[in-house]
């Protein structure tokens, strides 16, 4: 794959050697990431059974999500969405929009360095990524594309009700309220804990290399 595109590159850049080779794995790159953000099908379908649940284990479903606050949480779960593709889309961005930008040959060279330097701004790009992003996005149907099939693999329908029945009552209730609070509380409290141990490890590390140089 490498060496065709290395070819691509050559024809597209007008380089040769090390710099079409740079180039080529750039390019390489950048279309692996596209392909993850092109691929959607394959993080809203994940691999189960073929076999569709019965209807009533599908409403039993869909009411423990709605219960459990998954299903009008639809806003947030997009943002959040967004600016995970927008952190995998950051690293190679430059390269990307060159890239992108090199394949716009019914425009001229000024042109294209014209809509280069367009592109050049992260933010700006960023600030209309998730605004389309939001626009078209059907998270609603993704909810139930990803959470159908799995609580269908991991729940028999007489467990789902039990669990149903559970959230329905004050303390299940109490639970799906401060469970946010609570992981995000916990999650803070490993991180104070662990970090002397990450500082120690550092510094223990600077020491080895340090001791490696009079070897």
């Amino acid at each position: 794959m490498v060496s065709g595109v290395r070819k691509e590159c050559c024809r597209v850049f007008e380089k040769s050697g090390t710099e079409c080779s740079r180039k080529a794995e750039v390019m390489v790159r950048i279309r692996k990431i596209a392909a993850l953000i092109l691929a959607a099908g394959a993080w809203v379908q994940p691999a189960m059974s073929n076999a569709e649940p019965t209807e009533s284990k599908q409403q039993t479903i869909r009411a423990l999500l709605t219960i459990a606050g998954v299903v009008g949480m639809d806003e947030r779960m997009r943002d959040q969405q967004s600016i995970v593709e927008l952190m995998r889309i950051r690293p190679s961005y430059p390269q990307m929009m060159e890239f992108a930008v090199s394949e716009q040959t019914d425009l001229s060279e000024q042109d294209r360095q014209l809509l280069l330097a367009r592109l050049g701004d992260f933010d700006a790009f960023a600030e209309r990524f998730r605004a389309l992003f939001a626009e078209r996005l059907n998270f609603s149907e993704i909810i139930e594309a990803v959470y159908l099939p799995l609580y269908d693999k991991y729940f028999s329908e007489e467990e789902l009700r039990e669990m149903l029945a559970f959230y329905r009552t004050p303390l299940g209730r109490k639970s799906i309220e401060v469970m946010p609070a609570l992981m995000q509380e916990a999650g803070a409290g490993v991180e104070v804990a662990v970090r002397p141990l990450a500082v120690g490890l550092i510094q223990e590390i600077v020491a080895e290399q340090r001791a490696a140089l009079a070897d």
